[in-house]
């Protein structure tokens, strides 16, 4: 069974020949990690033990846009960066400055009720990029790697714009102006999508969000409200198609909501974080929401990169263990690499999780 075949059996909740193990590498396309020869050994061992999925970002434009917005960019005497965009009611400013991740931001796009008016009067323009790439790189790497095209989901793409803390004081103040910024975001991005399905993309669809929409920010209520309600409608509209799948991608202490993820009826849930940084045991997962959609994850990046090669076995052991009975699971870390230069002890600890993966995660299970 090769890559792409095993983790769409895995998301079909089946069980494929082996656990799929994945690494948030793409050996095949990954200019990022490909030109620093620190990552030389790892994507070596990605081609050689990981299943692989070829990743694409969908072009969202500003606020999902395709509109013509004329930009600026100033740098200030204390080294940051301001970021102008012209709206048709004025001007909306972002700030970054240097950090540890290169970029941090200052200031977002959107801290006031009147910087929202703004992002509003930003005008519907389909969004219509060039999608015969994505497939040619499809047919590239058939065999190698599944193809999944990346989107925000609603309370994602407004969530990256608000400041954190204006967009926890909406919910309470400005709730009605939220709703209004989220219906137009999903028009936005259902529309997109549909491009995408039309245009025979895929097969997977991965939607980056919800944690936007998870405590301490926002209440239950909100979860509902801002995320699965919505969710459920790109879900839907992914599933109106023939062998298309929907991941979503969240971050944080998603146990007490795992119901309410699979009220969504996606496909998969990653990346399911244990305790302490999370609050998900596998094992309780899987005998909860096991049967509603493929559970992926659960080692946290830093105890991969950190820890003694026992360890890092011992990790792989007990994730498998808890989720794999069965099938409907994907072994994957946390987060992907993203030191530059990636440290040796790093390197040599993803290789043995890869090669433990292989190790330990044939069906039928022997730990």
């Amino acid at each position: 069974m090769n890559s792409p075949e095993r983790i769409l059996t895995a998301l079909r909740r089946e069980q494929p020949d082996r656990v799929p193990v994945l690494i948030f590498l793409d050996p095949y396309t990954d200019t990022w990690a490909g030109a620093d020869p620190s990552y030389a050994a790892l994507l070596a061992a990605t081609r050689e033990y990981a299943d692989v999925i070829h990743d694409w970002y969908f072009p969202m434009g500003f606020f999902a846009s395709g509109a013509p917005l004329v930009r600026d960019k100033q740098v200030l005497p204390d080294g940051r960066k301001r970021h102008t965009l012209e709206t048709p009611d004025g001007s909306l400013t972002l700030e970054t400055a240097p950090d540890w991740r290169g970029e941090g931001i200052v200031k977002h796009w959107i801290s006031s009720v009147s910087d929202a008016r703004r992002l509003l009067s930003i005008p519907d323009a389909p969004l219509r990029p060039d999608l015969a790439p994505f497939r040619a790189e499809r047919r590239r790497l058939d065999g190698l790697a599944a193809a999944q095209v990346t989107f925000p989901d609603p309370i994602g793409l407004v969530g990256d714009l608000v400041d954190p803390a204006v967009l926890a004081v909406w919910t309470v103040e400005e709730r009605a102006l939220l709703r209004e910024m989220l219906d137009v975001a999903c028009r936005r991005i259902l529309e997109a999508l549909a491009t995408c399905l039309a245009g025979d993309v895929g097969p997977i669809f991965y939607f980056n969000g919800p944690e936007y929409a998870l405590p301490p920010l926002m209440s239950p209520r909100d979860f509902e409200e801002f995320v699965v309600a919505y969710d459920r409608r790109l879900v839907e509209l992914v599933h109106s198609r023939p062998e298309r799948y929907a991941i979503i991608h969240s971050h944080g202490r998603v146990n007490r909501f795992l119901e309410r993820f699979a009220e969504i009826g996606m496909d998969g849930l990653n990346v399911l974080e244990p305790p302490p940084v999370g609050d998900t045991i596998l094992a309780e997962a899987k005998a909860r929401v096991g049967d509603e959609f493929c559970l992926i994850g659960n080692i946290q990046y830093d105890d991969l990169a950190r820890g003694t090669a026992e360890q890092v076995e011992r990790l792989v052991v007990e994730a498998i263990r808890q989720g794999a009975p069965g099938g409907g699971f994907i072994l994957c870390p946390c987060a992907s690499p993203y030191e530059r230069p990636l440290p040796p002890k790093a390197s040599d600890n993803l290789i043995h999780y890869l090669k433990m993966a292989r190790k330990h995660g044939a069906y039928p299970l022997r730990v």
